[in-house]
């Protein structure tokens, strides 16, 4: 068995409990899927992997004079390192190339570019079995998302919360996740809870719990990764001074589908596309495909 799939059956789940850098417009919005920017594994024990990430992203919400909408361009920069067997620490850094906001005219309100909210995440092994290539690994996984993007910005001289780059809160969120390896497959579920918390206009975006289940196939002499997934995620409504926002939360659940390619012994490229299948969200929402891309590099250290 190759390097690849050493760290594949190994690690995977890392990348399954990582949650969205941001909520947008409610908080069901914007799940990343399993096997995100750094590829469809973990970087091997004292290596460093450095990967860079883009998303497409469209939404609306609300009808008539509450209708508005959002399409945004995010490029995520993710640093991971693995300094023992058993445990992986990871920074990630949004930055918007540009986020359009929709008014209830149907016209461009606003339109903003920078820094979003940065996170930090941990992963400890719990659990490994099966030998130098474990065939079982059991997981936990704890993120804190920090205020660091803009949330002050203003239409008309109003504040709105959905034309910030970042909530304003400190949010963490707390996740278990089980992979089976069995060369060529790789089986993964696992379930996070992420806990929003109020800002300081007190506006909180409802918490959030997920699931996920996911195989990953390995071809060609661990070169080609093809993987398939099913998402659920539950969000509760998004609530300020004027009380809760009909139009957020909800139930909601996405196929996701994806491929990475490894290029030579330490460069990823990688491609999913989320596409929502059912849903039972509060009020009036649309949700569409969501696409990403990304290329990851490992360094040996």
């Amino acid at each position: 068995m190759g390097p690849w799939f050493r760290r594949v059956a190994g690690a995977i789940a890392v990348f399954v409990a990582v949650p969205a850098g941001r909520a947008l417009a409610c908080s069901v919005c914007g799940c990343d899927p399993a096997a995100l920017t750094l590829g469809l594994d973990r970087p091997s024990t004292r290596n460093l992997r450095v990967a860079v990430e883009d998303r497409y992203l469209t939404k609306e919400s609300g009808e008539g004079g509450e209708y508005e909408g959002e399409r945004e361009n995010r490029m995520l920069l993710k640093a991971q390192f693995a300094p023992a067997a058993r445990f992986v620490a990871q920074l990630e850094v949004p930055y918007f190339l540009w986020r359009e906001h929709t008014a209830a005219s149907g016209l461009v309100d606003d339109t903003a570019q920078g820094l979003g909210d940065i996170q930090v995440t941990g992963r400890y092994e719990l659990f490994r079995a099966g030998g130098f290539v474990p065939r079982h690994v059991l997981a936990v996984v704890a993120a804190l998302k920090m205020p660091t993007g803009a949330n002050n910005r203003t239409v008309g001289g109003v504040v709105d919360e959905h034309i910030q780059l970042g909530t304003g809160s400190w949010d963490p969120s707390v996740a278990l996740w089980y992979t089976y390896g069995d060369h060529p497959w790789t089986w993964y579920t696992g379930g996070t809870f992420r806990l929003n918390t109020q800002n300081s206009r007190g506006y909180q975006y409802g918490n959030v719990v997920s699931g996920i289940g996911g195989v990953l196939h390995a071809l060609f002499d661990e070169r080609l990764f093809l993987s398939l997934e099913a998402q659920a995620r539950y969000a509760g409504y998004d609530h300020g001074a004027n009380g809760n926002d009909p139009n957020s939360g909800g139930f909601l659940t996405y196929a996701t589908g994806g491929a990475a390619v490894a290029i030579g012994s330490s460069l990823l490229l990688r491609a999913q596309l989320q596409v929502p299948v059912a849903t039972a969200l509060h009020g009036v929402q649309s949700e569409h495909p969501v696409a990403f891309a990304g290329l990851s590099w490992d360094f040996t250290m």
